[in-house]
């Protein structure tokens, strides 16, 4: 069995961290896989063994666009070029990451492909880590209700990776528009028989080694403060290292601000460093060994993308969260505001809005979280995600 994944992003974890974990496990199924990775590369990742990989010439989408959603320039070379590699590899199954439920400016560089694999009978499917329709709104424009129903036509099953409608539900009821809701459940409805919720899909370890760690004096640390890919809010940063010196003397805190930190970025949170701090903040770009300081620690502080929010469930790691809200860009909605209404509801966490944030408001909810019990971890079904998926896409039939 041959895999042709695509995948893509924006110097960011969230995507690269998915489509690896379901990687690996499409690996474990013991099917011949080929990446084609669309975004500039990350060289601090490792990917799965067993797989190849290859970068997508002339990427267009960086730190930049997470904001902004550009037209990319490169369209028809990177068309020719995952053209070419499909012909050569010759998929039994085409998957791609997000697309079509968002990421449409890929439209342009996937269509021959779909339209190729889709006449020789090559299996397409989407895996979707949320079922967030970016381009909500513009379905009641007919010409590009058109475009989106082709598209859609192309795929023989969407994989959506939560547990069965879960945030589908938080999604449909976060969004403010009455005709925009009716817009979402119909659509969704409509693709009920080709879609399957596979539970949620674990992070895999995808940072290489060495890429820093906590010293020995911060192992089992009572607070961890994470940006998650890092291209944006990095007054959640500043803001923790000012909190921190209003939690007591035995606190310490880790803080990782995210592959994409910006060397300007850089400079700044090393400024807000006092000699105080010393011994009492780790600061990190990135920690490779992540998920087992979110298991540890007392009490969380992150945004609400997908892949930490998985681990805070998991885990039942009390939290202090900031929902990412892109005011650049008008949707209906957003995975992390409907997601962070889902772990406020059923995991006791505390939302806190950026735009207020400020340190002493941020020690303030870290201490309530330290006083209150701890949640129950969701259950263990909730969390079969890339082996489900990868049972999928190589046997086509479920476990």
């Amino acid at each position: 069995m041959r895999v042709l994944l695509h995948y893509t992003h924006k110097q960011t974890l969230g995507h690269t961290t998915r489509s690896i974990s379901l990687a690996a496990a499409i690996c474990r199924q013991g099917a011949e896989l080929l990446i084609l990775q669309g975004g500039v590369p990350q060289p601090f990742v490792r990917f799965p063994q067993g797989c190849r990989v290859a970068d997508i010439p002339l990427p267009f989408d960086t730190r930049a666009s997470f904001q902004s959603h550009v037209v990319p320039a490169s369209a028809a070379q990177r068309s020719r070029f995952i053209l070419k590699t499909a012909a050569e590899f010759a998929p039994d199954v085409f998957v791609t990451e997000f697309f079509p439920f968002g990421r449409l400016s890929y439209l342009p560089e996937l269509l021959p492909t779909l339209r190729t694999l889709r006449k020789k009978g090559v299996r397409i499917m989407s895996s979707i880590g949320y079922p967030l329709l970016v381009d909500l709104d513009r379905l009641e424009d007919k010409k590009f209700t058109a475009l989106h129903r082709a598209v859609f036509a192309f795929f023989d099953a969407f994989l959506i990776h939560t547990p069965p409608e879960l945030e589908t539900r938080y999604i449909q009821d976060s969004i403010q528009s009455a005709a925009l809701s009716r817009a979402y459940a119909a659509f969704m409805k409509k693709l009920k028989k080709r879609t399957v919720y596979t539970g949620y899909i674990v992070p895999e370890k995808i940072i290489a080694s060495g890429a820093g760690s906590p010293t020995e004096e911060f192992n089992g640390p009572n607070v961890i403060v994470s940006r998650g890919g890092g291209a944006v809010y990095p007054k959640l940063i500043t803001s923790a290292i000012e909190a921190q010196r209003l939690l007591g003397d035995n606190i310490r805190t880790v803080i990782t601000s995210g592959p994409a930190t910006s060397p300007k970025e850089r400079a700044l949170f090393q400024s807000c460093l006092k000699p105080e701090d010393n011994g009492r903040v780790f600061l990190a770009d990135l920690l490779p060994d992540l998920d087992d300081l979110l298991r540890t620690c007392r009490v969380s502080v992150s945004l609400c993308g997908y892949n930490t929010s998985v681990q805070l469930m998991r885990y039942g790691t009390p939290a202090v969260i900031v929902p990412y809200q892109n005011k650049n860009y008008d949707m209906a909605t957003n995975d992390q505001i409907a997601r962070a209404r889902l772990l406020q509801e059923k995991f006791s966490s505390i939302v806190l809005d950026h735009d207020a944030l400020t340190g002493p408001s941020l020690a303030d909810a870290i201490k309530e979280q330290m006083n209150r019990p701890r949640p129950a971890p969701a259950p263990a079904e909730w969390f079969s995600g890339a082996d489900v998926a990868a049972h999928l896409v190589v046997q086509g039939t479920p476990n």
